[in-house]
């Protein structure tokens, strides 16, 4: 049997707060946010990381690959300029199909 894996959010309390209000349970604050980011790609009780993308452009870059490349968990950075497409692409990556 599957085992189900959750949402995780990362960031500060402005960025998570409406993640909170969704029912999301795993968030985590942006203190030591380089130490937490590599931990949590490394869970497998995650299969997608919601983070802000000005965040992930602040680490160094050997993290920011690591980031980026992650497959499981799928990290979705989001912006203010970010589109349902991008965020689409990264899921589809994940579970391998198409849910939209």
């Amino acid at each position: 049997m599957d085992e189900k894996k959750s949402i995780a959010v990362i960031g500060d309390s402005d960025f998570t707060t409406g993640f909170r209000l969704a029912g999301v349970r795993k968030i985590f604050g942006d203190e030591d946010y380089a130490e937490t980011i590599q931990e949590l790609v490394s869970r497998d009780d995650i299969g997608i990381i919601v983070a802000e993308q000005e965040d992930i452009r602040e680490l160094p870059e050997r993290i920011q690959k690591q980031v980026q490349e992650s497959v499981d968990p799928v990290v979705v950075a989001l912006s203010e300029s970010g589109t349902t497409e991008q965020i689409n692409e990264k899921i589809r990556k994940v579970i391998g199909a198409d849910i939209t």
